[in-house]
């Protein structure tokens, strides 16, 4: 499999001029005795290829005649294959404009510390959903398309995307609010409004969703023979926080390990027994750092003479994939 690196492009006037002389160079395939050049969002890297090979999800070809796809900026992704520009790339986007002219874009996935000098600006929030913490300890959220005006900039400490449930799914869908429209196959999602089994849910858009109900990832209708069907979405299973943990301290990690460091099973968070506490995280066992005081995931254990311990998640790798393609079985 290629490295997406480098990207070679060909024009028609050369694949003629190789083409005369019997051989079809890469970025280019054979037809009928005719060399064509691999058409936008395909590639080929050998020569005398019989086909050109779809981009991958994470890449893109902008050009005919690619020899290899480009990559998404590091932190986005596609979400299908064969994309023909980088703006298929789908990421966290977050603009900072000063009244004084400054401009800063924010395009990671990882909390950013940050200091500007003073004067009033406003934050607006491109793409994704971005958490904004103040010097003074006030926090607000900030949801794609929202923007936050007359902000004094020398407050601003610290601005973090959410990644989980906005641009990948944890779990089964369940928590998904992101902004996915388009099912597996490429075909626009239904209006929930106008789907006939949800009269109750009217949140009046198309983004894809999970209420479970066997489905294991989220999920749209679109029009069928008869009756509106539900099909798979193309959003990918979150990696990040739930394989590895995003943080040292394990702050939003929502992963399923349920065993301590130490071996000891996890007491589920619902329950006060053996070890009474007040905590409200969820009606399941799974290790978390709830309060963001420990300097570990943890949680309260089944042993009577044990009552809490931490517990051992990798740190993910920041220049590992933060998302998992591979699709679960539909139901």
């Amino acid at each position: 499999m290629p490295v997406f690196t480098v990207v070679a492009v060909l024009s028609a006037l050369q694949l003629a001029v190789v083409s005369a002389a019997g051989d079809c160079p890469a970025g280019s395939y054979t037809s009928t005795g005719s060399c064509l050049p691999c058409s936008r969002g395909s590639f080929s890297d050998e020569p005398n290829s019989r086909n050109c090979y779809k981009c991958p999800r994470g890449t893109y070809a902008d050009e005919e005649g690619s020899t290899q796809c480009k990559p998404c900026p590091f932190n986005h992704f596609t979400y299908f294959d064969s994309s023909e520009s980088e703006d298929d790339c789908i990421g966290p986007r977050l603009v900072v404009e000063k009244n004084n002219g400054e401009r800063y874009i924010f395009r990671s996935a990882t909390r950013s510390e940050v200091k500007f000098e003073a004067g009033l600006g406003r934050i607006r929030a491109v793409s994704g959903t971005w958490e904004i913490s103040k010097s003074t300890g006030f926090q607000f959220e900030l949801r794609e398309g929202d923007v936050e005006t007359d902000v004094e900039m020398s407050e601003i400490s610290v601005v973090e995307a959410k990644y989980n449930n906005v641009f990948c799914y944890t779990g089964v869908g369940e928590g998904y609010v992101g902004t996915a429209d388009t099912t597996k196959y490429g075909v626009k999602c239904m209006n929930w409004n106008n789907v006939p089994s949800m009269p109750d849910y009217n949140p009046n858009h198309n983004h894809c969703r999970s209420f479970g109900k066997g489905h294991k990832q989220p999920y749209c209708f679109i029009d069928g023979d008869s009756d509106p069907r539900a099909v798979s979405c193309t959003v990918p299973r979150c990696v990040w926080n739930v394989d590895c943990k995003a943080r040292a301290d394990g702050v939003g990690y929502v992963g399923d390990v349920s065993t301590t460091a130490g071996g000891f099973t996890c007491q589920n968070w619902s329950s006060n027994f053996p070890h009474p506490h007040g905590y409200n995280v969820g009606d399941h066992n799974k290790c978390r750092n709830p309060d963001a005081t420990a300097d570990d995931i943890w949680c309260f254990t089944t042993n009577l003479f044990k009552r809490s311990d931490y517990c051992s998640v990798r740190t993910c790798d920041l220049k590992e994939r933060k998302f998992d393609y591979e699709s679960p079985d539909e139901y």
